[in-house]
């Protein structure tokens, strides 16, 4: 199947082999991000999308040159190219690029849908993309240089040509189709991440994503460094699109594409959260979109070698750039007003807070933990939920479970006490050998859950030795759960918890940890009692919709001012 009827120099071609009339369009803007892919690889002349067979499910999505033909493609593909004839494409050139991952799945395979493959491609066609995908591009020549007839006007320009701006100037124009990007007077916002997975800022990002009025908002997400982005699934049906820019683009192209997706879906508002290539596209958006409003939420002050982290990089580099910034404690307001001097007015404090009534020990069953993992009903159960990173520090929770299990058997109770791991990352593998060599404790590990609050349920009390927060979530979510928690007096985890569950940082860490929490593990009265008063400041001081409230007042006030 070749897009056009009448073949140029330079025409893009799409193609396909064992395409069932039934298979629904799996990849939301497929035919977009091939494009974009084949533009970005001018060194390429084909972009091939496996349909059922994939070559490497174990790394993220990417593009991986295609040496030979591959079983993956003989199932099936879809393909762009710059060529006719991609079968002889394949077998005698092998300048081709294949995605990682098959577009198809079994299950959406053997779903009937609504409408046929072909039909749905069609609808997302307009006579103006297929003209696009006809008309002649060269695309290293377009996106890496100024074309020779444009050098003329742009002298008049002198700060185009200053030597410290690269030659992003010339902006590829996908003509869409005026139904996919029909907002129906719905605002279009962007909300830029860097990914997907388990962590507080981006369990924020999708919680503000589910919680904005679908009706007022066409919400359009972006990551852009390479992982699985696991949680992709619980907003695909909130947005309009998500794209994964490591899957279909290198990251020198970026900043092209996101000035691309704003001019395209004429976004007003961009919400950056920890995207580190959507702040260094700032420099190119900016000279395209004066009026778009910038916001973005910082969350923590990194410790070294990162060098303050987004905080510090957000008012270090890009402050010119960005209208408003959101934070979640007064900790990080005094820090950007006392170190870079920023405006109080340009600075908003909004707690990250929580879903009380979702994050509500009345609704879970209690057990379910303890029964997956055979724990005694009656144990005794400390736990840590988190990612396995140096930041976390769970070799410091192993130390400290070893000092409270020693203390535990001296006393000569009664009770089984266990403690439990829950969560992944780099340092799995040390954990597992340190645990190992503290024989005499028993700590079980339990994988990452989407659902925490069965875990904050079975668990008496929890200990979170960070090296460094922001203000921890998992703080926010076990309050609510009423399980007392025990945390590091690092960042502004004081603008929330009382200072008898602070623990100083530093030297011996494990020690004070167990000195603090073994008057809450020998006294079920006082446990109760703390997450009693835990739950209730929650739910005085903390429920979730404030946050969306103030954000979405925030959201108008910079709409405004456009």
């Amino acid at each position: 199947m070749r897009i056009g009827s009448e073949p140029k120099d330079n025409s893009f071609f799409l193609n396909f082999t064992h395409l069932n009339e039934r298979i629904p369009c799996a990849a939301p803007n497929l035919l977009e991000q091939m494009t974009w892919a084949l533009l970005a690889h001018p060194e390429y002349n084909t972009i091939i999308w496996p349909l059922f067979t994939s070559i490497n499910i174990k790394s993220p999505l990417q593009l991986l040159a295609l040496d030979a033909p591959a079983e993956a493609i003989q199932q099936g593909f879809i393909s762009l190219s710059r060529k006719s004839g991609i079968e002889s494409e394949i077998h005698l050139s092998y300048k081709t690029l294949c995605f990682s991952h098959a577009l198809l799945t079994s299950e959406t395979a053997n779903t009937a849908p609504p409408l046929s493959f072909l039909r749905t491609l069609k609808n997302k066609l307009s006579l103006e993309q297929k003209l696009f995908l006809k008309r002649k591009v060269d695309a290293l020549r377009e996106l890496a240089t100024f074309p020779k007839k444009d050098k003329a006007s742009l002298n008049k320009n002198a700060l185009a040509l200053k030597r410290s701006w690269p030659a992003k100037f010339i902006r590829p124009e996908l003509h869409l189709n005026a139904e996919v990007i029909n907002h129906k007077q719905r605002i279009p916002i962007l909300i830029a991440t860097h990914w997907l997975e388990l962590g507080g800022a981006e369990k924020f990002a999708i919680d503000l994503i589910k919680s904005l009025p679908k009706e007022h908002y066409a919400i359009y997400v972006t990551t852009d460094i390479p992982s699985f982005n696991h949680w992709s699934s619980e907003i695909a049906d909130q947005v309009e699109a998500i794209f994964h820019l490591p899957s279909f683009l290198p990251q020198s192209m970026m900043a092209i594409f996101y000035e691309y997706l704003i001019r395209s879906r004429q976004i007003r508002l961009m919400h950056l959260h920890h995207a580190a290539q959507a702040y260094e596209a700032l420099y190119h958006i900016r000279r395209f979109h004066p009026q778009l409003q910038i916001l973005d939420s910082l969350h923590i002050i990194e410790l070294p070698p990162n060098e303050g982290g987004y905080v510090e990089a957000s008012a270090r580099n890009f402050e010119a750039f960005i209208n408003h910034h959101h934070i979640i404690s007064y900790y990080l307001k005094n820090f950007l007003m006392q170190r870079w001097c920023i405006p109080e007015k340009k600075i908003s404090v909004t707690y990250l807070n929580v879903d009380s009534d979702y994050f509500n020990p009345g609704l879970i069953e209690k057990g379910q933990m303890k029964k997956a993992l055979n724990i005694p009903d009656n144990a005794c159960v400390v736990g840590f939920i988190g990612r396995f990173s140096e930041q976390k520090q769970p070799l410091e929770f192993i130390k400290s479970a070893q000092l409270l299990q020693q203390r535990w058997q001296e006393t000569q109770q009664t009770q089984a006490l266990i403690f439990v791991m829950t969560g992944s990352g780099l340092l799995e593998q040390e954990i597992k050998q340190a645990i190992q060599r503290a024989a005499d404790t028993c700590i079980l590990l339990h994988p990452q859950v989407n659902d925490t609050r069965p875990i904050y349920q079975d668990c008496d009390v929890l200990m979170m030795p960070s090296a460094n927060e922001g203000l921890a979530l998992v703080s926010y979510e076990a309050m609510a759960m009423q399980t007392p928690i025990f945390f590091t007096d690092v960042g502004a985890q004081n603008e929330l918890l009382p200072p008898e569950f602070l623990i100083p940082n530093t030297a011996p860490l494990a020690q004070k940890f167990a000195d603090a929490i073994w008057p809450y593990l020998i006294d079920s009265e006082k446990r109760l009692q703390a997450g009693i008063n835990m739950r209730h400041y929650i739910r005085t001081n903390h429920h979730h919709q404030q946050t969306y409230t103030e954000l979405l007042a925030l959201y108008q006030q910079l709409l405004n001012c456009e």
